[in-house]
């Protein structure tokens, strides 16, 4: 507030006068609100930008968590796919198996058993 009638009495004197008192008033009395307002201004940009920048970064995270669950049901998928094929594949191998380990086992038998299933090969290749 001491700054302001410094400031007063510097426009009397050096502003000639009354006229000079009255506009160095006129100044700070309009003047003040809008440097109230200017600050308002500045701190509401400030933070619309900060909003905004979050909400991007929410935007981009929420994409990125979306994008891992559905990486992640595809890897379940798969695993569920695999693990079938891995209890079809221990299943057939523990058939032939126990035909090899028959009492009974014939090699044409066992040939045929092999090449019948879907799977089968005779040293990996098809005859």
């Amino acid at each position: 507030m001491s700054g302001n009638i410094w400031a007063l009495l510097a426009a009397a004197v050096g502003g000639g006068g009354l006229a000079g008192v009255v506009g160095t008033l006129i100044t700070g009395v309009m003047g003040r609100p809008k440097t109230r307002a200017d600050a308002v201004a500045l701190l509401t940009d400030s933070a619309l930008k900060q909003v905004n920048e979050l909400q991007e970064r929410t935007a981009e995270a929420e994409r990125e968590a979306l994008a891992a669950r559905n990486e992640a049901a595809e890897t379940r998928r798969q695993m569920r796919e695999l693990t079938g094929e891995i209890d079809a594949a221990v299943a057939t191998l523990r058939s032939w198996r126990a035909a090899i380990l028959s009492p009974t086992a014939e090699l044409d038998r066992l040939r045929t058993m092999v090449l019948a299933d879907p799977g089968g090969t005779i040293n990996g290749r098809r005859p």
